[in-house]
């Protein structure tokens, strides 16, 4: 559950401030050793706290194919979306929704998996 708020707070925040490629970027440089660090911590840190470290670890992974679809969406999409008459529900809507869903839903089955075998 902690790596799917996670993600979502992370795709907000990147669709909000257009900062998808600095996200995708170091995630892709992160994303195999936070994952190595996320399966193997329990064997290390045996605390009550590691499961949500754990969600935290497996944020890069997770969070890496939404980031990099959102990154191939045009910027100017949104602008014109919006000078067509469109609001910012529609675009998320039309537009967003539809480019996300099989990451996010790849995402989030990758998410309840970890959670379940951890």
């Amino acid at each position: 559950m902690t790596s799917m708020f996670l993600m979502f707070v992370l795709l907000m925040l990147a669709f909000a401030t257009h900062a998808g490629r600095i996200f995708y970027i170091s995630f892709f440089m992160l994303f195999i050793p936070t994952t190595v660090l996320g399966i193997f911590l329990p064997v290390v840190l045996n605390a009550p706290y590691t499961p949500f470290l754990q969600g935290a670890l497996s944020l890069p992974l997770l969070a890496l194919w939404p980031l990099a679809k959102l990154e191939t969406l045009p910027e100017a999409w949104g602008a014109t979306a919006r000078e067509l008459g469109a609001n910012r529900s529609t675009c998320l809507q039309l537009i967003i929704w539809p480019l996300l869903k099989k990451p996010l839903i790849a995402s989030c089955f990758l998410s309840l998996f970890f959670g379940i075998t951890q």
